[in-house]
């Protein structure tokens, strides 16, 4: 497993070239962003400011109930280094189906901003992600929503985001650890290694990791380990996570379908609950097809099965 581990890491490397799914091309779409079927919208809320900048979060809640609202946040991919935070506006996309679906289920869906790596480097884009879940807690009366229910949900780059705050939930020490009230972590096709081991192992991809890595880090992994490892979940797993779904498909370009699949068997190992769907033929950002509803369901039970 170790070495299919250090085989898989740099190769994952390359998304950060090319970015992620259509949702993190960077444009600000021409139409305006659907509401996804939410009863109340909140766009553009500072959760932080930060020397570069005011940090936003768009916030979508649905029909209210009787009981406080759970959560899940969503965060976008882009290489680290562009996206935004705006679903795609294609109701056939992947994320703007599975954002709707939550909503329908009564689960209110945050989508937020991070520093990019032209601004910032590593652990910032953690930082930044952790800090908007807890002001989102720490308001929740204001909007009625459950701090205490909360899933986090990701895509590539996000879903590297999403999978560290998990691993690092137990940890408080960490940077971004020991948030509270995290149910569950949804990882679409997020990379969970960026060791120096990967590199060693793969020095034809290094261009790759030159231009990736080097944007979040700050150096090569074989010249800052350490740097490397912290910032990689699967090598800061304590058997303290909350339930993970991967999802990923198995023709994925950009991030080794086996390092998804050690990860998850990592997660298993240490007693964490973690499930593993791969969906066959399906690329890097999933694309639109007839496997969305497949995608989209398996994300559904999950989520109501945990937050």
């Amino acid at each position: 497993m170790a070495r299919r581990v250090l085989a898989a890491g740099l190769a994952l490397l390359a998304v950060v070239i090319a970015g992620c799914s259509r949702s993190e091309a960077g444009v600000v779409p021409a139409e305006p962003v659907p509401d996804l079927g939410a009863q109340q919208v909140f766009r553009h809320q500072v959760y932080a400011q930060r020397e570069t900048g005011a940090l936003r979060l768009d916030l979508f809640l649905p029909r209210r109930g009787a009981e406080a609202t759970p959560l899940v946040v969503y965060v976008h991919g882009g290489g680290w280094d562009a996206g935004e935070r705006t679903l795609d506006v294609d109701p056939g996309a992947p994320e703007a189906r599975a954002a709707q679906r939550l909503l329908e289920r009564g689960y209110a869906v945050a989508t937020v901003d991070y520093r990019l790596t032209g601004v910032a480097r590593s652990p910032a884009q953690v930082v930044d992600v952790a800090d908007a879940v807890r002001w989102l807690q720490q308001n929740s009366a204001r909007w009625g929503l459950d701090a205490d229910r909360v899933g986090l949900w990701g895509a590539s780059a996000g879903g590297h985001l999403v999978s560290q705050l998990g691993a690092v939930a137990g940890d408080p020490a960490k940077p971004g650890g020991g948030l509270t009230g995290i149910r569950a972590v949804v990882d679409w096709f997020g990379p969970s290694d960026l060791s120096a081991e990967a590199q060693h192992e793969h020095p034809q991809l290094q261009d790759y990791a030159r231009r990736a890595i080097t944007g979040l880090l700050g150096c090569m992994p074989v010249d800052c380990p350490d740097v490397a490892d912290a910032a990689s979940p699967a090598r800061n797993l304590s058997g303290d996570e909350p339930p993970f779904l991967i999802q990923q498909g198995t023709a994925d370009s950009l991030v080794p379908l086996d390092q998804s699949l050690d990860f998850a068997a990592a997660l298993r190992s240490r007693g964490v609950t973690a499930e593993m769907h791969p969906y066959q033929g399906l690329d890097h950002g999933f694309g639109k097809g007839p496997q969305t509803s497949l995608i989209v369901d398996a994300l559904d039970v999950f989520v109501r099965a945990h937050v």
